[in-house]
């Protein structure tokens, strides 16, 4: 696959994502709202992490579990503050 090809589908994949947020945004799900919402930023950030930053396959482990150990701790601040 070229890479403007590999560009395209990924701007695409990005505007159906951004759809996707205006479109949850005007339902009513109740607390499913917000656990949709961060599905689809996730999703976002994968998109734009391995497509546009190009990051597969070249991002050491231990970056990733640093990563998530530090979005696990800000998590966990968080909840302790309420």
């Amino acid at each position: 696959m070229s890479e403007l090809r590999k560009l395209t589908f990924g701007y695409l994949g990005l505007l159906a994502l951004l759809a996707l947020t205006v479109v949850s945004s005007t339902l009513d799900l109740s607390g499913f709202n917000v656990a949709l919402n961060l599905v689809i930023a996730v999703a976002k950030a994968i998109i734009i992490a391995v497509i546009f930053m190009h990051l597969r396959g070249t991002l050491p482990k231990l970056a990733v579990a640093a990563a998530g150990l530090w979005l696990a701790l800000l998590f966990g601040l968080t909840l302790i503050g309420r």
